[in-house]
């Protein structure tokens, strides 16, 4: 007699296909997230198709791998808010702690000429990944709380702006090029700043220095 395969007739009934289907969802939605889980459920369902309940158990566990995917998404707004909501107190300690009328400011932005009340970052450096690379630069002493950089010759705010970009950069950027320094020539009332990342690329030092803002958003990646 021809050995027969296990059937699932009825819900109540063990499924070897929802069971594998189950536990290959499981293991990647902890170990790669909703997508992975999705990619490998359905190359396990083609291996299944022997089994009568394939389909309603492949069904079932992509409804799962759904519900997973809409929590991650929530999570992430979430996250967007909570770094927004940051980003506006800071601006608004920012606006509390302007020194009074006539007494000198310990702040270099303000001593630039920098008012911090007018500071707003442009929207493509107060992404969440942006968020966390300024408080990364400012743990380090890069920049000051009001994202102003302390202490850096020009080509260095140059080669700054480079590495930030860089980090910022999806896969249709071109990483070794910059072909938006507005939003860094804004904030920074700065001009020419392409003129002096050209600069910085003749100097010794540059390499030196990108090492060092490499190694800080090294995490980041």
């Amino acid at each position: 007699m021809a050995n027969q395969l296990p059937q699932a007739t009825s819900s109540e009934e063990f499924s070897i296909a929802r069971q594998v289907m189950d536990d290959v969802a499981d293991y990647y939605l902890a170990n790669g997230g909703p997508t992975a889980a999705r990619d490998h459920v359905e190359k396990a369902a083609r291996e299944l198709l022997i089994y009568d309940d394939c389909t309603e158990a492949y069904l079932a566990t992509m409804a799962r791998i759904s519900m997973a995917e809409k929590a991650e998404r929530q999570k992430a707004e979430e996250r967007q808010q909570q770094m927004q909501s940051k980003m506006i107190a800071m601006i608004k300690g920012a606006k509390s702690e302007q020194p009074a009328s006539g007494k000198p400011s310990d702040n270099k932005s303000e001593q630039n000429g920098t008012e911090p009340q007018e500071i707003v970052l442009p929207q493509k450096l107060s992404s969440e990944k942006a968020m966390r690379i300024w408080q990364k630069l400012e743990e380090a002493g890069f920049v000051d709380k009001y994202f102003q950089p302390i202490g850096l010759t020009r080509t260095e705010v140059a080669l700054l702006a480079e590495q930030i970009t860089i980090q910022l950069a999806d896969e249709n950027d071109n990483l070794l090029d910059i072909k938006e320094w507005k939003p860094y020539e804004t904030l920074w009332r700065r001009k020419n700043m392409k003129a002096d990342l050209r600069r910085a690329l003749t100097q010794d030092k540059t390499s030196e220095f990108r090492d060092k803002i490499k190694r800080l958003f090294l995490p980041l990646s």
